[in-house]
């Protein structure tokens, strides 16, 4: 799910960095090439309400980057299966590696869904889509971004969520 988050992050930094995304590609460029998710250090506070997400993040742009709000719906046959959403803004300070905390809140059917997508979308996405909404940016330009339909299979087959970093999440899910 870190990846989920990386990917959202890199594509709101894309969109925010810059009023006009044309008229500052290479701005937009960097930002997305400096910000790395090496990855899942730790799992804390599991429940079927939430979790706190340790991840370890390279951020080698001059850049410090805020996301005030962020809601994901993962979506299977038009159906919302659960919503993830972060209970407090996080920040990603500027040239440095560091482990960041992804604070998380779950809604869902049954406490036995968080397992049950994981291991969906460890089988190639499952056919699972999401919607996300994300309000972030830099010190200068924050942004509210959504978009709807996003295949978990494309996000994995682009490498911006691997197959081994949902492993990680799913081992530190099953062990707690």
């Amino acid at each position: 799910m870190s990846r989920l988050y990386r990917y959202i992050l890199v594509v709101m930094m894309l969109l925010a960095s810059c009023p006009s995304a044309e008229a500052c590609k290479p701005i937009a460029e960097r930002i997305r090439e400096g910000l790395h998710l090496d990855g899942v250090s730790d799992v804390t506070h599991l429940s079927t309400s939430g979790m706190n997400l340790y991840v370890e993040i390279d951020n080698d742009t001059w850049h410090r980057l805020v996301v005030s709000d962020a809601e994901v719906e993962v979506v299977a046959h038009g159906e919302v299966l659960a919503t993830i959403s972060l209970r407090d803004k996080v920040v990603i300070r500027r040239r440095m590696t560091q482990e960041v905390l992804l604070p998380l809140r779950f809604k869902t059917r049954s406490a036995f869904v968080l397992t049950s997508l994981l291991t969906r979308i460890m089988n190639e996405g499952g056919g699972l889509t999401l919607n996300y909404r994300i309000r972030g940016g830099t010190a200068l330009f924050k942004r509210t971004m959504t978009k709807q339909g996003v295949a978990i299979k494309s996000l994995m087959e682009n490498s911006i969520l691997p197959p081994s970093l949902i492993e990680e999440v799913h081992r530190a899910v099953v062990n707690m």
